[in-house]
Parts: structure tokens; sequence; C-alpha cells
């Protein structure tokens, strides 16, 4: 028999309580709705967030550098460029290098859906070309730049990194 102790070097567990409250943790996204991150990786380079839109919208097409997988908690979206819709209980695996246009899809007009990003994307123009990039790094300067202003601060994006 093996006796295996805690480890000193792990990361402290992480519990949210209800992480759909309506609250100020909610960081608005373009015209679509609002994003709830639930943890920053910084040692891998990835975040797990929750996005929720309440009514019709687009995402701008973008390229995944790593994989991304969603589950559909709500509603119903897809991507511009396939034909398969994501429903309340659907789960999505992207493979890295997929470029597409996310959009909410009319038939429900809302969706709320977890995502795991894990890795950089980079955001691209009509013509293909790339106009913006985001990473785990600039993701969280967005969302403390969003804290400040809602008076949530620091240390609350702090206690989301892992």
């Amino acid at each position: 028999m093996i006796t295996i102790a805690p480890s000193p070097f792990t990361s402290p567990e992480m519990f949210q309580g209800d992480v759909l409250n309506d609250d100020k943790t909610w960081m608005p996204v373009g015209s679509i709705g609002h994003s709830r991150p639930l943890i920053y990786d910084t040692r891998n380079g990835g975040w797990i967030s929750i996005l929720r839109a309440r009514s019709e919208g687009t995402i701008q097409r973008h390229r995944h550098a790593s994989p991304v997988t969603a589950w559909t908690l709500d509603g119903s979206w897809g991507y511009r460029e396939h034909d398969w819709v994501a429903r309340a209980g659907s789960f999505v695996y992207e493979p890295a290098g997929h470029i597409h246009t996310l959009f909410i899809h009319p038939e429900q007009g809302h969706m709320l859906a977890v995502f795991h990003i894990f890795g950089p994307l980079i955001y691209l123009n009509e013509a293909g070309e790339a106009e913006d990039y985001e990473d785990v790094f600039i993701r969280m300067d967005r969302y403390l730049k969003y804290c400040k202003t809602v008076g949530l601060g620091e240390d609350w994006v702090r206690s989301l990194i892992r």
C-alpha cells in the first residue's frame, strides 16, 4: 500500500457560488452580450468563461491557435461557416486552426454557453487578414480594466488565476 500525502506545491482549489447571478462580474462583450470569466490559466495560456447573449448577434470572424470546447447551457448558436446549431446540452470541440464566425441563432435569439479556450485567438477581417489578437493576458487586462470601473478591483481578477 502506498501513502499519498497532499503536496505543498499545488494551487488552492477554487469555488465560486452561483456564477449565473446577474451581477457586475459579467463584462460586456461588444454588442452581443456578456462574458463571465471562471478561470484564467496563466501557466498554460487558456481561460474558461461563460458567454451570455440575450438577443441575436455575431462575434467577429476569428481563428483559434489552440483547441476550444463549448458546452451550451441554454439557447442556440452556431458558426456561419457550418450547418450545425448548438442547443442546450450540445458539446462542441474545435481543433486548433479553425476559422469561424459565431452567431446567436435566431431560432431562440439568445444563448448561454461555457467556453474553454486553450490558447490565443486571432480576429480576422473579411479578407482573412489579422486585425486583432487575444491571449489570456490581454483577456485578463481587459477584464481588470472593466472590474476597476465597477468596483471589483484587482483582487477579484487575481482570485480567478490558477
